[in-house]
């Protein structure tokens, strides 16, 4: 039943159609506990505390080179793992608004902004879970003399989540569509395609290697392997706003797609 127009005690008309940013504010509230906040704390907690106390418990002599590895290998394992962090975003997303949205789905809205508030939400998270990490490896920089690695880990954190975007909005439909199994497997699928495909000539044709193909050029350490060399074009880093670009542009259609579906699929 609506209530749209109805009068309420204090005069103003009661309406059933919420904002797009009252929307997002509510999936921020709900997603502000359980598996979303601790996923955002402890993943950049452990990878950062992880790599501070190898680089610190290492002998003088060999700590430089031993920083240097593992600054690079905490970057590529963050971007290896935001694949899988999208789908246990999304999949926490559908479990919790799952009562909710049964309601919501009743009122006189498009259905459509729900998963913009779920998208819109998440990311806001998953920026904060980057920006820890990001500066916690940059403490351990600066314990390192190394105050000029401090911009290449904002952005080896926040970048290689910016990749993933089009990723999330996968996972958010393969949620949708069916439930936290759906998530579970795009993530799945997305970390597999990064490990095998980040580093190749055919990253730029799968967008779940985006996030590892952005990490090299900030990292410069893959995952199986040392420190590719200077001059390697893994390390060029034209390619990241071209990721960035990409990334965007990819998602705004699989939003448009999604709202498309999200209105039209049968409740």
């Amino acid at each position: 039943m609506s209530t749209a127009g109805t009068p309420s005690k204090r005069g103003a008309p009661v309406r059933d159609d919420p904002s797009a940013a009252t929307v997002s504010a509510l999936a921020l509230v709900r997603l502000g506990h359980g598996l979303p906040l601790w996923l955002s704390l402890l993943l950049p907690a452990a990878l950062g505390a992880l790599f501070a106390a190898t680089v610190l418990m290492e002998p003088a002599g060999t700590r430089d080179f031993v920083y240097g590895h593992w600054f690079g290998l905490t970057v590529f394992l963050w971007s290896l793992l935001v694949p899988m962090c999208g789908a246990l975003y999304a999949g926490s997303a559908g479990q919790i608004d799952e009562d909710a949205r049964r309601v919501l789905y009743g009122y006189a809205f498009p259905r459509r902004r729900l998963l913009f508030g779920t998208f819109t939400a998440i990311i806001l998270i998953w920026a904060a879970s980057a920006l820890i990490l990001g500066s916690l490896v940059s403490v351990t920089s600066l314990a390192m003399n190394a105050p000029a690695d401090v911009p290449a880990a904002f952005g080896g954190a926040l970048i290689p989540v910016l990749a993933a975007f089009p990723t999330l909005v996968l996972c958010l439909l393969a949620s949708e569509a069916w439930g936290v199994a759906g998530a579970a497997c795009t993530g799945v699928a997305g970390t597999l395609f990064g490990a095998l495909l980040g580093d190749k000539p055919v990253w730029w044709f799968f967008p779940p290697s985006w996030p590892t193909r952005s990490a090299l050029p900030l990292g410069e350490t893959p995952l199986l392997g040392g420190a590719l060399p200077d001059g390697h074009p893994l390390l060029d880093t034209s390619v990241l706003p071209v990721i960035a670009l990409m990334s965007l542009a990819l998602t705004a259609l699989l939003l448009l797609f999604g709202s498309f579906y999200i209105d039209r699929r049968e409740l």
